[in-house]
């Protein structure tokens, strides 16, 4: 319960942050800055026209050589694309950390399950 009333918190002061790229939020800005209804709304929208159609909203608009022209451009960006023993060091090493991370909590869980356990047969 503290971490959630911490992070609206945070959420209310940091909202003019990121009011300038609202492009990298996406649909967390509108229920920030009170608009739950509109980004609700817009968000259903393009699920069901990405869902009836095949294609999102902006797809609809922008013509074929224009996507292509973006999908070059990300390519180009894509450090998988320019080095491929590059991202294979980078996925190797996200690898290691989540195997890291789930293997302390699972540790963690596994001392507050047993202090439990030990806590009762010493009650009883």
């Amino acid at each position: 319960m503290r971490k959630y009333i911490g992070f609206l918190i945070l959420g209310l002061f940091l909202t003019g942050c990121y009011t300038s790229s609202l492009t990298v939020v996406g649909p967390a800005t509108g229920v920030m800055s009170g608009k739950i209804s509109e980004t609700a709304t817009s968000t259903s929208l393009n699920y069901v026209v990405k869902k009836q159609t095949g294609k999102t909203p902006v797809e609809h608009v922008l013509s074929e050589k224009q996507i292509k022209a973006i999908d070059t451009q990300k390519a180009k960006l894509n450090p998988c694309v320019k080095s491929n023993k590059l991202c294979k060091v980078i996925n190797e090493r996200v690898q290691k950390t989540r195997k890291q991370l789930l293997g302390l909590n699972l540790q963690a869980r596994i001392e507050k399950n047993h202090k439990k356990f030990f806590s009762k047969l010493e009650k009883n």
